[in-house]
């Protein structure tokens, strides 16, 4: 009964307003968000207060909109999962912050050797706050997009990358499920280029805000269409064909936030003629363990993992 309602929820907006709301709630809630953070920036406000309220303002949308909204019925509810994704969102936030030091280290060499070679000032920080933001986007993405695709094409990096993609659904808070050895990659590769090319630290504030809200629309379990934005944004209907349980489906879609990386090097995939599955998770790993712990120490016991996933 349930497969039935949620293939209808995943094909027809049926409900009141709904079609309005899955065309109008992605790029409504990024334009607000956004441009709070900016307005905040205008003003000179605590930094703080420039970061956490749009980031607050974000998580309460998609947060509510999911019930009034969801994508598919069976995601609504809990599948074991709650406890361990809750874990790895401090983890990860507790890691990102961790990591500050050393890209500072190993960014500010860089940014001396640019400097020599190119003069300073390579960072074009006259540009308005939001066309600076886009370029970020369109640097950052490169190396998010190279390190994500080699997390699936390397067996060593895909042994952490795995706790991702371990989820059984896609909601608001699993966005952050990433083992430590992940979040460390993705967070240098934001950090370090940026640091390295001059950005200031409004920048990176407006990048955290920007990611983090399109982060939470990727994976949210909600009625989003987005049409033509689909070639910019890497968004929840192309990364819904990332988590298949088919690898030729899963690898694809890479980036974080845009999708111009995968259609330049042709890994950009969203079929027309079929909706993305809602059977997600990693279809080999049948003993990939489901705690917080043991995803942390899952990479380290891959061959248990994969002699148990065999007998499975």
């Amino acid at each position: 009964m349930s497969a039935a309602i949620d293939t209808e929820t995943d094909g027809d907006l049926t409900k009141p307003g709904e079609t309005l709301f899955a065309w109008s709630i992605f790029p409504l809630t990024m334009t607000a968000c956004v441009g709070l953070a900016t307005h905040f920036h205008h003003r000179e406000a605590n930094p703080l207060v420039a970061l956490l309220v749009p980031l607050g303002l974000g998580y309460l949308i998609v947060i509510a909109c999911e019930r009034i909204y969801p994508h598919a019925t069976s995601w609504t509810r809990s599948q074991d999962d709650v406890a361990t994704d809750t874990a790895w969102f401090f983890t990860g936030n507790a890691t990102g912050l961790a990591l500050r030091p050393l890209a500072a280290f190993l960014a500010i060499p860089i940014a001396g050797w640019l400097s020599a070679h190119f003069g300073s000032g390579l960072w074009p920080a006259k540009w308005p706050l939001v066309a600076q933001l886009a370029l970020s986007f369109v640097v950052v993405e490169f190396f998010h997009y190279w390190a994500h695709r080699w997390m699936h094409e390397i067996d060593f990096l895909w042994r952490f990358h795995a706790t991702h993609h371990s989820a059984p659904r896609l909601y608001w808070l699993n966005a952050n499920r990433f083992h430590v050895v992940d979040t460390t990659f993705l967070n240098l590769g934001f950090t370090v280029p940026l640091i390295a090319l001059g950005a200031d630290a409004r920048i990176f504030s407006l990048w955290i805000v920007a990611s983090a809200i399109h982060g939470l629309f990727q994976h949210a379990n909600m009625s989003i269409r987005c049409g033509p934005l689909n070639w910019i944004f890497s968004m929840a209907e192309l990364h819904r064909w990332h988590h298949s349980r088919t690898v030729t489906e899963s690898n694809t879609n890479y980036g974080s936030n845009l999708i111009l990386w995968d259609v330049v090097f042709g890994t950009r995939f969203l079929p027309a003629d079929r909706e993305a599955p809602k059977d997600i998770g990693i279809a080999d790993l049948s003993a990939f363990p489901m705690t917080w712990w043991r995803q942390m120490l899952s990479p380290f016991r891959w061959s248990a993992i994969k002699r148990a996933s065999a007998k499975d």
